[in-house]
């Protein structure tokens, strides 16, 4: 097996966790050149990873869209002739580029994404022990995190923690006055630095929880996923909502502690026993929802179930 290729996600948290299949296709495969297609978006945290030969992108919005774009990308990967084509995305695109395919399982989707994802592979005789998520860095860029941290004056010996208030659909929104309670009780019951997290979009929210906290957080801003990576790989702890830099913060081994209330956790939660998962344990009927059948139906403009989360409730899993 000489060339396989990877059908990803657009998405950045769903791009992360098909990262899983890494290891257990170099351990069967070790000779093997790999490419990931994925999205734009997740485009710029996976092309400079250590472990993946190339990336290719897929824009499904633009050059891509409809049926001439994916004539356009079928030729494209046609010409590259692959052996193989890892189908995680359960695209048909996938099965037209001439190679030999592997298919998502059908069976019960109510399992975690990384589950279905490996058993591809489990199914075609590849040892899948021990596969999890992973993102690697490089030696610059954890040198440049470093950096950043001396530069902030962070104290190597304090506790570090990492949260991100943010996402990108409300209803999977924690309050972020309760964000800027968990962070005040962390400085104040662990001495803690807090690095405040925020995609591009994201600014607005981020200021609102640095302005209702007693001692200023590092802002981190950039919107360079690799440097992202780095920095939550640097924290002791992260905390934040179903986004994907919860998934990246599990991929380069950080711990997680991961607010659900609308979402799946057992689809989509962080991956790994070494995570906490929180929920309010509050019932709608109508939970969980999803921005992909109905966002929002309820016009509560927030999730009662992630409301319901108390600040006591993540702290004392904390200290």
């Amino acid at each position: 097996m000489k060339k396989i290729l990877v059908f990803s996600f657009s998405f950045i948290g769903d791009a992360v966790l098909s990262t899983a299949v890494i290891q257990p296709l170099q351990s069967h495969f070790p000779d093997a050149h790999l490419t990931f297609l994925v999205g734009p978006s997740a485009c710029n945290l996976l092309a400079n990873d250590p472990q993946i030969d190339a990336t290719l992108v897929y824009d499904n919005r633009g050059e891509h869209r409809g049926l001439r774009g994916r004539l356009k990308l079928i030729n494209t990967l046609r010409s590259e002739h692959y052996d193989l084509v890892v189908n995680l995305r359960d695209s048909f695109v996938a099965r037209c580029i001439g190679a030999e395919h592997w298919g998502l399982v059908r069976g019960d989707r109510e399992r975690h994404a990384v589950v279905r994802y490996l058993e591809v592979l489990c199914k075609r005789g590849v040892d899948i022990t021990d596969a999890n998520p992973c993102l690697q860095l490089t030696e610059t860029e954890q040198s440049a995190a470093f950096h950043f941290f001396t530069d902030s004056g962070v104290n190597s010996e304090k506790t570090i923690i990492g949260i991100h208030p943010g996402g990108n659909w409300i209803y999977k929104l924690w309050h972020a006055e309760k964000f800027a309670q968990l962070a005040n009780a962390l400085v104040n019951k662990k001495n803690a630095t807090i690095l405040l997290f925020s995609g591009p979009n994201e600014r607005e929210r981020q200021t609102q929880v640095a302005g209702m906290m007693d001692t200023a957080p590092i802002l981190v801003e950039t919107e360079n996923l690799r440097e992202v990576a780095a920095l939550i790989a640097a924290c002791d702890v992260y905390i934040g909502n179903d986004t994907g830099p919860m998934h990246i913060a599990a991929a380069v081994g950080t711990a997680v502690v991961a607010l659900f209330g609308s979402t799946h956790h057992i689809r989509s939660g962080p991956y790994g026993e070494q995570h906490t998962v929180v929920q309010s344990g509050i019932d709608l009927g109508c939970n969980p929802c999803h921005p992909g059948r109905n966002p929002g139906g309820c016009g509560a403009g927030s999730c009662a179930v992630i409301d319901g989360i108390s600040v006591e409730q993540v702290l004392k899993l904390l200290l």
